[in-house]
C-alpha cells in the first residue's frame, strides 16, 4: 500500500470576490431597507414614495 497524497487543490481567484461581491449587495439592501422609514420621516413622504 502507498499512500499517495495529493496536493490539495485551490480555489480559482474568482470565487473569493464573487463571495465578496454577493455580500456586499445583500448588506447595502439591508442597509436600505432598514433606514427607508426614517428616510420617508425627514423628507415628509411615504415610505412608498420614498422608495
Amino acid at each position: 500500500m502507498s499512500s499517495h497524497r495529493e496536493k490539495p487543490t485551490r480555489l480559482p481567484f474568482v470565487v473569493p470576490l464573487l463571495a465578496l461581491g454577493t455580500f456586499v449587495m445583500v448588506t447595502s439592501e439591508f442597509i436600505i431597507a432598514a433606514l427607508l422609514p426614517e428616510v420617508s420621516a425627514d423628507l415628509g413622504v411615504s415610505i412608498s414614495t420614498a422608495c
